[in-house]
């Protein structure tokens, strides 16, 4: 036999042992499961979140079907997203998740729909005019299933596209207990209505990170104080006009309150 051919067999038997061994291996107790470790649940018990992913201790963490366990915790109410499924040799397995956070509802017949920044449909419940989360007219719904986005008509496309957007927004500046109404019956001249009886102006949605920190200044705190119903518009990035309501006593002005965010009121009368 050649040298060349003795070097071949031998290579041969070298990666049959490394199979023999491999299996081995992981036939023995050295590679089960014994610790699965959860990251970034925050209201959910790390309990819960094992249990949907259908892992045992004891496994043998070869065996463990990263797929399938993205697909089982993601398809089990409250639905947390999976970022990833990885194993830590010899006995752990590490579960990345992000819970998703409802912001708003729609409601649909006598049910309302409890929705995530992505319009995901995480709950169905009865209409309650009690919600503490913004409620959004002005979109049609086709088609819906708890645990999977809304589905709207095609003429409601751009409208779900500016759904989300708000829904952002919103979410970033912490104002979805100051809103009661999202109105997005014209997609370009959005309105809000806050809990303490405000319309707020939107316009298009354009330049929203500016628009929504209104909610926290010190002009609309003012309009607050002025205990006044009326229209907040801030259409215009940077700017923000207060229009009282008709009232029965004359002289009531708007207020212009600059180009800056939380700048002092300044009094006008509309011409």
């Amino acid at each position: 036999m050649s040298r060349s051919g003795t070097r071949s067999g031998l290579y041969r038997f070298m990666v049959l042992l490394l199979c023999l061994t491999a299996i081995v291996f992981i036939g023995t107790e050295l590679f089960q499961v014994e610790k699965c470790t959860v990251i970034g649940s925050q209201t959910l018990d790390n309990d819960v979140i094992i249990n949907m992913s259908g892992i045992y201790y004891g496994d043998n963490i070869f065996k463990v079907d990263k797929r399938l366990v993205k697909n089982r915790i993601e398809g089990s109410a409250p639905f947390p997203m999976v970022h990833s499924v990885s194993v830590r040799l010899p006995d752990e397995v590490v579960i990345s998740v992000e819970e998703r956070t409802p912001v708003a509802v729609i409601p649909y017949l006598s049910s309302c729909l409890v929705i995530d920044v992505n319009g995901f449909i995480l709950d169905i419940v009865k209409e309650d005019d009690q919600s503490t989360l913004p409620i959004v007219e002005g979109i049609h719904i086709t088609r819906l299933k708890k645990g999977s986005l809304l589905e709207v008509s095609e003429s409601d496309n751009y409208r779900y596209k500016i759904l989300t957007r708000i829904l952002e927004s919103i979410t970033e500046w912490e104002t979805g207990g100051l809103i009661r109404i999202i109105n997005l019956d014209n997609p370009d001249e959005i309105t809000l209505l806050t809990r303490d009886v405000i319309q707020v102006y939107l316009g298009q949605a354009v330049e929203l990170d500016r628009k929504m920190g209104w909610l926290h200044s010190e002009a609309y705190t003012q309009v607050l104080q002025s205990d006044q119903e009326g229209k907040l518009d801030i259409s215009v990035p940077g700017k923000a006009v207060f229009h009282p309501s008709p009232a029965k006593e004359e002289g009531l002005d708007e207020e212009n309150f600059g180009e800056e965010k939380g700048a002092s009121a300044e009094e006008g009368t509309e011409n």
